[in-house]
């Protein structure tokens, strides 16, 4: 492979083809349609890059792209390359990448957009597809470039990106190349382009602007069983009127079935031209086709059968018979309800003619059905295909030329156009043959008749060629009509065009022949006409004849006497109007034929030709100047549409007057009228489409080179007398104002022409007369009366359009003069509206574009904007106001509306104006074809940039004027160069006035970016008023320095820093947050514009000097909101400014505010600290950050540059390292925070808010303190933790005192802002914790508050109505507390493995605090919910250090059991109710613990086989940082403690807890009979038939054996114990038989017996061997129990005497749950009857055993004592036993090494319902992640809850659990927290502790009385595998045998 070579230029860009993901070095990735760059080439690869990431460069195989041809482009200051391919192509590519980005992402979030996004894509692929298939025709290609524009911009307003700006072509605006005002009006028209086109649902129709319409039809077929040839007349119809509207189109068909012009086939196409827009709007308009045969009289068929049959020879010239009519409707596609489709094809069913019915017959017949039937036409019809088109022929040729292309018909309207131009000459006659009556004569049957016309000279000679039967066939000599058969009274209505030169028309006549044509052709040859008619086609008095109907006379012909060539019939009367009575004229054999007659009518279409008398007498003057006066006169009454339809002939014969008349006086006033009253009818609405038409006629037409002079006296007289009364005087002179821009044209025409024939002569004076007709308008100015408002306003709105032709003859600068003159002539406030659109006229004339004009005209111009603008900002007071107002009052009396309004309305429309006119300057001066400008922007600058300024600032945000005037201020900027910003900052003739500028135009910049005047979306302004907005900043920067240096003026500064920092941080110049594209577009036309900004501020800071002072702390947020911004350089380049922030306030004075000349005087006065900085900086970061500014890269490069700089200053050394710490910890935490703020997982954000607070709490911020106090307090009611929130609020009320202090604002509360002192609020706070924890049902706490207040109350303030309400509430909380059930949260361990949580939970263990009733499964479904990418783990060891350490998420989840505090111990010793129990066991708690069962064999124990032997339990107590309830629900594990429970003491434990559950159940059946007696039963066989674990017999054999006692010498009293409580067993077994007795139904009876056969057997046994026990109970009454408070009992009392069934001397806090107790039984309970048992050995303390171990409140399977799950045997290390008396001893060496986290205890504890022996359970060391089966108590339980979760409580849940084959999903261990027991069994075993003498209340005492050993760390152990016990007897073959259990491998670290 040869080296690398530089590519060609042409193959420098392609667009990858394939997917290329080649993971090997060097290559770089692509996406299909990915473009990129080719650098180099070798062999079969290519080097370069994507246009996506232009920094990474690699290889790529070449085909895998595709080279396109591509153009340079220069955008900005970066060279770019595109395709070489239509630029809207080139749109589409790009547009459809930046989308399909986007649409992925709408998919991933689920967007209901996506499916729309999807579609405006695909379209967009189909139209670029169709521009680059390079097929569709010019008009089309224009459309589809709009419908593309449009869908562009649509999609981008849909997904909230910047909006496209583009020119009237739709081409995209470089703002570069465009004024600020032409790009802000291109934003505006885009904005209300893509808003209507968003609320229209269809596609809107077209508005027609055309005054001429054009109905292209294309004829595709003809079907008709024809057997001659035939003529199809179609023509469009109006059906109200029954009037055709355009001439015929004529097709011949042959009956070959096409058609007969061969060169005509497939080309059948016709326009019918000139529709205006009334005939769009007709209510019924038909296309009609007449079918004409040609042929003999009667149709013969031919006999096709007959092969050798000729036809006969038809007649020379065929007969034109009536065949039938097809018609159509198509009003619908002519108003535009239709869309109209060339390639759409319609057919039009054909009616044939009745025998006896003619043409006209027939379509009436046809309007009248709704459709012809089939059986009526048989489809036989007419296939036609139709569009509308806009524009008259020319326009259509050009932009439909597939459509008329070639030879295409043209059928024109029967009348004129709506413009009739001056080239179109027209002398057209329509003539219709209507109808005719004629005798029979001698004949005995109705004539044949056909009428043949012929058009003829004076001389009789036929003129030839000027008839024609419509378009598309070629004019003819003679026109014949249509024959009906035998019908004397013929009805045609046959329409033909007659078209005679104009100079043939006058003299010219129409001559009709009447002839009767026979059926047989010998006949008919003999046949001559019988009669005949003519008309004339001028009347006698020159007009033409009228549009009317015309009854002929018809005269006979005897043809012995006439002569076809004479002319006598031409003295014969015409018409019926002309005969006079009993007149029967002949002359050369024609004789008048009374009985006959004949119709016709004409329509005469000529431009030439006028049928008015008054019209024609003033075109013919000059043959009657005598009548001219009244001609003249008569002229003004003539209808306008006859005027302008000669307009052309009026106006030349009106100035022949003008220049002719020999009476100047009379005639030149009247001429002159007479153009008022034209140009005044073309300038009406009716006939303003004529205005063309005149202005044309001007400019090529017009001829009198002398009018001139006269017109200008004729003006200039009637302007000269305007102060004149007569009301004729005052209209000719408005009618003069309104007519005097087509006056000054004429006048300047004239001149021009006789300038041109002369060669200029005469200039001088014209120019001086003009000149004065000039300053006769500008003195007509100066009226200030009512007579003259209305020509004062008429000559300001119509004299700038005189401008453009002044100026072809005229001085422009002299016009600028007067123009000047006349603003300023104009009286104040007086048609002040029309002044200013006269000067937006002005603005817009040519002469605006003529510097020396402008200068002239400009200062005049801005002067009246000043004091427009200025008018609307000041006081509305003052003469000329008031007078105004009145004004105002007047109108709106005539107007009816309110003077507020009127007054109101007219100054917007001023400043509207004012503003527009200011745009359209500055647009206009933006040109760069005008010349210079400096001087125009100068003038602009100088006057009226202050008072926009000031209006911005005034206005109102909501005003459409103000985003316009805010683009007018940006372009008099943008415009202003160096010299004009010196010019404008010298002009001020004082500082202050300097100061007051600044000040008003930093606001102004400050409010622009910091409240946007424009939407977001309209990027491109906003880029280009930042980039104004840094120009201008940039020269006030220097101004600042320049001038407000000495003396120093801090304001200006100040206010500079803030714009510039307000500027830097806005959205708009964020570029991280935008698309790659958009940042690309932004970085090359206006670079990183807050790089630039920030390097001016910093220079700004440094030229402080000495000041710099003053502005710490105030720029400390600022500086930081601006170093914060994501941008490196600009973060190196502005960090350092905090050091120097520092520096200044370190040796800053701390006495006087003159910090710098204090300490320069004594160097002893420095302050030596930046507290305020440091205070302040804190502060801000903290709201910046969580602002979402701010990252790691910024921590670090903050840590980099502070910590170096204040490393190498040797005063400042330690204060600002330590303070650099202190950022940089506050920052990560602050980070941490945001990363988790928005995160759904509240407990997440919780905890953050915790870290912030420890923070501050050790920084001491108090008031940063209290507002995450706050948040955290707002967090937790959100989630309704009441309790939590009331234990945060205690946080703010800790920080305040019991005193009238003054309230510092550091600590006042948004809670309750009214608080002034620190007595008020901390009350206020303390009203509040109350609340929460009445909420939170927390009323012990509640209670500890309210204890405070009365003391408050009591001691300080006296207030005892407050001390009465605060005894009421503690009342009300005191008997909730004895009253009320409250469901006993548990607790969880969880904790968090691996990198992929956040820093505060990586590697960290917590205890939770479970919801309300919220259990180990429910707890772990919702943690694992909350963390979706976590992983349960399935083991509870320690995980190693993959796991630790990998970017996973790893989550284990146990329940543990909170241990009750020392302080607990006071309750040792008392009879305590149950209810004030159970809050103290599960809260106030810090400590809690978890076991977890492990196998180690004692050497010297006797039965190996016996597990119970070796059964240990591993407990772990671990402490949290703080106590439950707290500030959280949970909090870390800051110490683990590990030691071991022998076999003995579980054994104990285990019995304990059996008792206890029995009494359990014992008591509450006794209490309520209602419960379900099941579990009773239950129980009881589980004990007392154990077959399945063995019974009391594997106690016997592992610890009742003289081998353990010789190798345990020390256990002697807890052995003793276990017999005790044995024998305990047998009383309370027989109590409970004896209940269950009473209550079993007799379907029990079997088992009941079984019962007490069992019991017998133990009761013996148990009675022989450890003596008989003897159990009293006694039960109160229920008044006995309402008369006691508290319970009876003795020191000698165990546990089993407590009423409510809990253990209260529990070493563990465990206890049984009767939270599904009804209220009356736990009232009922609460004093029941002591369970007394006496022992037969006196000396057997039941104190002893008591304070041992009471039975716990959920049974533990861990002892084989009867109704005990006992586990499995497995082999484990051998455990030396060591027993120390001493108390504080044995401690010491039972402790374990503190550890986070350790494995747990789970199991299922199994009660046996039949006879089956001991259970065994299996020990894995892994759990499966399948949630576990409940037990039937828990079921049970869970069924009976009502529906909001809690317990029915008329439930009474027990400790019976059934046999489960479930299985945890991450247990490890068993008894406390496994999730398939039920609540009574899921407390672990108690510890063993020392025996005492009397109960104890505590949970874990100081030492524990077991035989434990210390463990450093939680070794491995065997997983327990719960599944249901099994008899220890051989298995049935057909069941699947049991999981057999591990064998006994050594523990991995020994125990010592």
């Amino acid at each position: 492979m040869g080296g690398w070579n530089p590519v060609r230029e042409s193959e420098k860009y392609g667009v990858a083809i394939h997917n290329f993901f080649e993971d090997k070095p060097y290559r770089i990735k692509l996406s299909v349609g990915e473009t990129v760059n080719i650098l180099e080439e070798n062999g079969e690869w290519y080097f370069g890059y994507t246009t996506k990431n232009r920094a990474l460069r690699g290889i790529f195989p070449k085909n895998y792209i595709h080279i396109k041809d591509t153009a340079s482009t220069k955008l900005g200051t970066t060279d770019g390359e595109v395709f070489n391919q239509p630029q809207v192509v080139n749109e589409i590519t790009s547009v459809l990448r930046e989308w399909g980005q986007i649409w992925k992402n709408l998919y991933r979030t689920h967007s209901k957009n996506f499916k729309a996004v999807e579609h405006q894509i695909l379209e967009l692929l189909q139209y670029r597809s169709k521009i680059l298939s390079g097929t569709l025709p010019v008009d089309e290609l224009k459309e589809l470039k709009q419908q593309v524009t449009s869908k562009i911009d649509m999609g981008n307003k849909m997904l909230d990106l910047d909006m496209v700006v583009r020119d009237k072509n739709g081409n995209i605006l470089s703002p570069d190349i465009t004024s600020t005002i032409q790009l802000y009006r291109q934003h505006e028209m885009a904005t209300e382009r893509i808003k209507k086109a968003s609320m229209e649902s269809e596609k809107p129709q077209k508005v027609v602007t055309h005054y001429s319409h054009i109905v292209f039809v294309s004829v595709r077929n003809f079907v008709c069983k024809m057997t001659e040839d035939a003529e199809l007349l179609m023509n469009l119809y109006d059906a109200n009127t029954n009037k055709a509207i355009t001439e015929n189109y004529v097709v011949r068909w042959s009956k070959e079935g096409l058609a007969k012009d061969i060169d005509q086939l497939y080309n059948l196409r016709v326009l019918f031209t000139d529709l205006g827009s009334r005939d769009l709007t007709r209510s019924k308009v038909y296309l009609v086709c007449y079918i004409i045969r040609i042929g003999a009289m009667e149709v013969r068929d031919i006999d096709h059968r007959r092969s050798s049959q000729v036809p006969k020879k038809l007649h020379a010239e065929g007969m034109r018979r009536p065949w039938g009519v097809a018609a159509m409707d198509i009003t619908l596609f002519l108003c535009g309800k239709m869309e109209s489709d060339e390639e759409k094809h319609h057919f039009i069913p054909f009616l044939q003619c009745a025998e006896r019915d003619n043409l006209d017959g027939t379509l009436r017949r046809i309007l009248l059905l709704k459709e012809v039937p089939q059986r009526d036409h048989k489809g036989h019809g007419l296939w036609i295909s139709l569009k509308l088109l806009h524009g008259d022929i020319k326009q259509v040729r050009e932009e439909n030329p597939h459509l008329v292309l070639g030879n295409v018909a043209v059928a024109r309207k029967m009348g004129f156009p709506e413009v009739i131009l001056p080239g179109d000459v027209r002398n057209d006659l329509y003539l219709m043959l209507v109808s005719g009556e004629f005798s029979k004569g001698s004949k005995s049957t109705d004539k044949n008749v056909e009428v043949t016309v012929k058009v003829c000279n004076e001389k009789g000679q036929s003129i030839p060629g000027v008839i024609t039967l419509g378009g598309g066939v070629e004019p003819l000599n003679e026109y014949r009509s249509v024959i009906y058969y035998h019908e004397d009274r013929p009805r045609w209505c046959e329409i033909f065009k007659v078209a005679i030169p104009i100079e043939e028309f006058k003299a010219s006549h129409l001559k009709f022949t009447f002839k009767h044509r026979s059926s047989t052709e010998a006949k008919d040859k003999s046949e001559k006409p019988f009669a005949m008619s003519y008309v004339t086609l001028m009347q006698e008095n020159g007009t033409t004849l009228e549009d009317s109907l015309h009854e002929l006379l018809v005269y006979k012909i005897d043809h012995k006497k006439y002569e076809e060539s004479e002319l006598a019939y031409l003295s014969l009367p015409s018409r019926r109007i002309q005969l006079t009575e009993g007149q029967k004229p002949a002359a050369g054999g024609l004789s008048l034929s009374s009985k006959d007659s004949f119709t016709i009518e004409t329509n005469v279409c000529s431009t030439k030709l006028t049928q008015n008398v008054d019209l024609l007498g003033l075109l013919n003057w000059a043959s009657h100047p005598e009548g001219l006066k009244d001609s003249l006169a008569a002229l003004m009454k003539v209808d306008g549409e006859e005027v302008v339809k000669f307009l052309q002939d009026v106006l030349d014969a009106l100035f022949n007057i003008l220049m002719e008349n020999f009476d100047s006086e009379l005639y030149d006033n009247m001429v002159f009228e007479c153009l008022l009253f034209i140009i005044g009818l073309v300038s009406d609405r009716k006939y303003q489409h004529f205005q063309p038409v005149l202005d044309l006629y001007i400019q090529e037409s017009f001829s009198a080179t002398l009018a001139y002079n006269k017109l200008i006296v004729v003006l200039k007289y009637h302007i000269d007398n305007a102060s004149s009364t007569d009301s004729q005087d005052k209209d000719m002179l408005l009618r003069t104002m309104k007519s005097l821009q087509y006056c000054m044209r004429f006048v300047v025409r004239s001149r021009q022409l006789f300038a041109e024939l002369n060669e200029g002569k005469g200039q001088a004076e014209f120019e001086t007369c003009l000149q004065q007709l000039l300053q006769s308008i500008t003195s007509l100015m100066c009226y200030n009366t009512d007579s003259t408002l209305l020509v004062q306003g008429a000559c300001l709105k119509y004299l700038p359009s005189t401008i453009p032709d002044i100026l072809e003859v005229f001085s422009a600068t002299q016009l600028s003069e007067l123009l000047k003159e006349l603003i300023n002539k104009l009286p104040p406030n007086r048609l002040t509206k029309q002044k200013m659109m006269t000067v937006n006229d002005i603005v817009h004339s040519k002469l605006f574009l003529l510097s020396e004009c402008r200068a002239i005209l400009l200062p005049v111009i801005t002067a009246q904007i000043k004091e427009l603008l200025e008018a609307r900002d000041e006081g509305r007071s003052g003469v000329q106001y008031r007078n105004k107002t009145k004004s105002d009052a007047k109108v709106a009396k005539v107007l009816g509306a309110s003077k507020q309004y009127i007054c109101s309305q007219r100054g917007s429309e001023e400043v509207e104006l004012c503003v527009k006119i200011l745009s359209d300057i500055m647009d206009l001066l933006f040109r760069p074809d005008i010349g210079t400008t400096i001087h125009d922007i100068k003038e602009i600058m100088l006057t009226v940039l202050r008072t926009v300024i000031q209006t911005v600032i005034a206005m109102d945000r909501d005003s459409p004027l103000v985003g316009n005037l805010v683009a007018v201020m940006i372009s008099i900027f943008r415009q202003m160069k160096a010299h004009h910003f010196e010019v404008y900052i010298s002009h001020f003739q004082t500082k202050t006035d300097l100061m007051d500028f600044l000040m008003e135009i930093l606001l102004v910049f400050k409010d622009l970016v910091s409240r946007p005047v424009y939407t977001k979306d309209w990027s491109e302004m906003i880029m280009l008023q930042n980039s104004v907005i840094l120009k201008s900043l940039r020269f006030f920067s220097h101004t600042i320095r320049d001038y407000f240096s000495q003396p120093f003026e801090h304001q200006a500064w100040n206010n500079f820093f803030h714009c510039a920092i307000t500027f830097l941080t806005q959205p708009a110049l964020q570029l991280d947050s935008f698309s790659q594209n958009k940042r690309s577009r932004i970085v090359a036309r206006y670079k990183d514009m807050r790089r630039e900004t920030g390097f001016e501020i910093r220079s700004m800071w440094f030229n402080l000097g000495q000041y710099k002072r003053q502005f710490v702390p105030g720029l400390v947020g600022p500086f930081l909101e601006m170093t914060l911004i994501p941008e490196t350089e600009l973060r190196k380049a502005t960090i350092p400014i905090f050091f120097d922030m520092m520096q200044c306030e370190f040796y800053s004075s701390r006495h006087t505010s003159d910090s710098f000349g204090d300490t320069k005087r004594d160097s002893s006065h420095i302050k030596a600290n930046f507290c305020e900085f440091e205070d302040e900086m804190i502060a801000k970061l903290d709201i910046l950050v969580e602002g979402g500014l701010g990252d790691e890269h910024y921590k670090e490069l903050f840590y980099e540059i502070m910590m170096e700089l204040c490393k190498n200053h040797s005063t400042m050394h330690d204060q600002g390292t330590k303070f650099v710490d202190t950022v940089a910890r506050l920052m990560e935490r602050l980070l941490e925070y945001r990363c988790i703020i928005t995160d759904e997982n509240k407990e997440n954000r919780m905890s953050c808010t915790v870290n912030l607070l420890d923070f501050y709490s050790e920084i001491n911020r108090k008031e940063m303190y209290i507002r995450y106090v706050n948040k955290l307090c707002e967090l937790h009611l959100e989630c309704d933790n009441y309790t939590e929130a009331a234990f945060t609020l205690k946080l703010h009320s800790k920080l305040l005192k019991w005193s009238a202090e003054p309230l510092p604002p550091l600590l006042r509360s948004l809670r309750h802002p009214t608080c002034q002192t620190h007595r008020e609020l901390k009350e206020a706070l303390y009203y509040d914790i109350i609340h929460y924890f009445d909420k939170g049902k927390m009323w012990e706490s509640a209670l500890s508050i309210c204890k405070e207040l009365i003391s408050l109350y009591e001691e300080e303030t006296y207030d005892y109505l407050q001390l009465s309400c605060i005894h009421q509430r503690m009342s009300q909380f005191y008997d909730s507390i004895m009253k009320q059930i409250r469901p006993e949260p548990e607790y969880f361990r969880v904790a968090y493995y691996g990198r992929g949580f956040p820093a505060f939970l990586q590697n960290k263990v917590f205890v939770y605090r479970g919801k309300e009733y919220e259990r180990l499964s429910d707890f772990s479904s919702r943690t694992i919910n909350q963390l979706p990418n976590a992983e349960l783990m399935n083991r509870l060891s320690a995980p190693s250090d993959d796991i630790t350490e990998s970017p996973h998420q790893y989550i284990q989840i146990n329940k543990v059991e909170p241990v009750m505090d020392d302080r607990r111990k006071r309750f040792s010793g008392k009879a305590i109710s149950d209810q004030i129990m159970r809050y103290f066991r599960v809260n106030d708690v810090q400590k809690f613990r978890f076991s977890r069962p492990f196998y180690r064999r004692d050497g010297a124990s006797g039965d190996l086989d016996n597990e119970f032997a070796n059964l240990w339990l591993e407990r772990t107590v671990l402490v949290t940082s703080y106590p439950f309830p707290g500030i959280l629900q949970w909090f870390p594990v800051i110490s683990a403690e590990v030691y071991y429970v022998s076999p003995l003491q579980n054994a104990i434990e285990t019995m304990e807890a059996t008792n206890k559950s029995l009494k359990d159940l014992i008591v509450a059946h006794r209490a309520d009979s209602t419960l379900h007696l099941n579990p009773l039963t239950m129980k009881i066989m589980g004990i007392v038939d154990a077959k399945v674990m063995g019974g009391i017999v594997n106690y016997e054999k592992a610890f009742f054996t003289d081998e353990y006692l010789e190798s345990h010498p020390d256990d002697g009293p807890s052995v003793k114990m276990l017999k005790d409580l044995i024998a305990y067993q047998v009383p309370l077994l027989e109590i409970a038989i004896a209940l269950h007795r009473q209550r079993a139904p007799p379907s029990l009876a079997p088992i009941q017996q079984r019962m007490e056969d069992c019991f017998s057997e133990i009761q013996s046994h148990v009675e022989e061997k450890y003596g008989k026990k003897v159990c009293d109970i006694k039960f109160d009454t229920p008044l006995q129990n309402q008369a006691r408070r508290q319970l009876s009992g003795t020191s000698q009392t165990i546990d089993l005497h407590r009423l409510s069934g809990t253990s209260m001397a529990s070493s563990e806090g465990s206890r049984s749950r009767v939270s599904s107790l009804t209220r009356s039984q736990v009232a009922s309970l609460k004093s029941f009857a002591t369970f007394n048992f006496s022992t037969m050995n006196s000396t057997n303390t039941l104190g002893r055993s008591t304070s041992m171990h009471q039975p716990a409140s959920k049974t533990p399977v861990t002892s084989p004592t009867i109704g005990g799950p006992i586990f499995a045997k497995a082999s484990g290390g051998t455990l030396k036993s060591k027993k120390d008396k001493g108390k504080d001893k044995r401690r010491a060496s039972n402790k374990a090494e503190k550890r986070e986290s350790a494995s747990q205890w789970y199991t299922s504890e199994l009660d046996t319902v039949s006879n089956r022996t001991t259970p065994v359970f299996e020990l894995h060391q892994e759990l499966t992640p399948k949630r576990p089966l409940r037990s039937e108590v828990e079921r049970e339980r869970r069924l009976s809850r009502p529906s909001s979760g809690q317990f029915v409580p008329g439930k009474f849940g027990t400790s019976y659990k059934f046999n489960s084959s479930g299985t945890s999903s991450n247990r490890d261990s068993v008894g406390t927290t496994d999730s398939t027991a039920s609540e009574e069994d899921m407390v672990p075993p108690p510890l063993p502790m020392k025996v005492r003498n009397e109960p104890d209340y505590c949970n874990l005492p100081d030492t524990g009385e077991v035989e434990s050993e210390t463990k450093h760390m939680l070794p491995s152990v065997p997983r327990v595998d719960p599944k249901p016990p099994r008899i220890p007897e051989p298995t049935d073959r057909n069941t699947p045998p049991p999981t057999p259990p591990p064998k006994r491998p050594h523990l991995k670290l020994p125990i010592s």
